[in-house]
């Protein structure tokens, strides 16, 4: 039965991880008043079972649609079964303290508010917009109406991955959306890391493993991929970075604020016909949309 706490987990390839890290009799004790939505793009075997025991919504995907996918197939479902609010946590994630989860569905939180847990230390956070930084992270929450109604989803121009969070987070406070870093009530808390950079740790809270990305070879494929998608986006040239999607200027000056403001947002939010991004790698032309059709029709057989 679903809950008003609703997390989404999306996985690729962590299945021994995550299983070992959240054993499903101590997981249900600690975990049992929420609801979990699992999106597989891996189809791990052993992440179903896992699924199984824990009840949790399991969701294996015809094709890996990554992160740039993966988030907006969480968006958009989150919105299609109504979740006022629902974290996003990707399975690389170790919760440490099971309050920083909950801090996430704290009553408080306004529609255009995005709580999230940093992974990265303080000496790279935004000096001027304090606690920023350059994307959205693993581990935040979200008010789905909000972000479908006013399209701040990821641009999937974005293919599977790479580029796609820190594009959609710079949108996000152009627009006026608040992201709010929760470590900031932390003051005597870091997130350092260790292990080479294969790690993340706020010491008592979480720790963030970034396992796809270390354990895997196709990561910079996708990075050389959407590169030059990036650049021609939001870059002039190497010394000129543009405040609107692809350059835009404004039709007229004489316009009044309300409006350029208006013409602004919309700028942000442009985006190209992605479509053939993903037909040339063989997927089918929107797979997201695909997905999360395919997943509404099981929401429909087992929840209504």
């Amino acid at each position: 039965m679903l809950t008003n706490k609703t997390i989404f987990l999306l996985t690729y390839m962590e299945a021994d991880f995550w299983c070992e890290k959240y054993p499903p009799v101590e997981f249900n004790k600690t975990y049992g008043d929420y609801h979990f939505i699992m999106l597989d793009n891996g189809n791990q075997p052993l992440m179903e079972k896992w699924c199984e025991e824990t009840n949790t919504t399991y969701y294996p995907a015809e094709h890996n649609i990554g992160s740039s996918g993966g988030y907006n197939w969480i968006f958009k479902v989150a919105h299609l079964i109504k979740c006022p609010r629902a974290v996003l946590l990707q399975t690389d994630v170790e919760i440490i303290d099971p309050n920083a989860l909950e801090k996430l569905f704290a009553p408080h939180w306004k529609e255009d508010e995005i709580p999230f847990w940093p992974q990265e230390p303080r000496k790279s956070w935004d000096k001027h917009n304090i606690g920023q930084v350059y994307n959205l992270g693993q581990f935040f929450s979200f008010d789905p109406y909000y972000i479908v109604y006013n399209n701040l989803l990821i641009d999937e121009n974005y293919v599977v991955t790479h580029y796609d969070d820190a594009d959609v987070a710079m949108r996000m406070r152009e627009f006026g959306t608040k992201l709010y870093n929760c470590l900031l009530e932390y003051p005597n808390k870091d997130c350092v890391s260790t292990q080479n950079n294969r790690v993340h740790c706020v010491e008592g809270l979480y720790n963030i493993h970034h396992l796809s990305s270390k354990s895997t070879n196709n990561h910079k494929d996708w990075e050389d991929y959407n590169y030059d998608y990036h650049r021609n986006k939001w870059f002039k040239d190497d010394s000129h970075a543009y405040s609107t999607a692809f350059g835009q200027t404004y039709p007229a000056n004489n316009i009044d604020e309300s409006t350029k403001q208006e013409l602004y947002i919309t700028d942000i939010n442009k985006s190209q016909p992605h479509s053939f991004r993903w037909t040339n790698l063989a997927y089918p032309p929107y797979p997201v949309e695909h997905e999360v059709n395919r997943f509404w029709q099981m929401y429909k057989e087992t929840y209504q």
